[in-house]
């Protein structure tokens, strides 16, 4: 019964601040100035950067792992297609 009562306690208070964020201030609802504020921030554009070169460097890791496994396999191809001729 306790997990029913937080659940439901979490609604409302869900409920009541989705209401609040749509009151308008100056022409923007406050939703939208808290948005512009988590995109223009010091602390989101350090997290994006950094987002973005983790991004960076998990595509240059793929890369080399699938360059690294083809000339493996084509190295292999090459190795048994000249025992098959022997």
């Amino acid at each position: 019964m306790e997990e029913l009562k937080f659940v439901v306690k979490c609604f409302v208070f869900t409920m009541l601040l989705v209401v609040l964020m749509q009151v308008k201030v100056g022409g923007y609802s406050i939703e939208a100035h808290s948005f512009h504020w988590l995109r223009k921030s010091t602390i989101s554009q350090y997290i994006q950067s950094a987002a973005a070169g983790g991004a960076m460097a998990l595509r240059n890791l793929g890369r080399t792992v699938k360059d690294g496994v083809a000339s493996t396999v084509d190295g292999y191809q090459e190795g048994a297609h000249e025992k098959a001729i022997r």
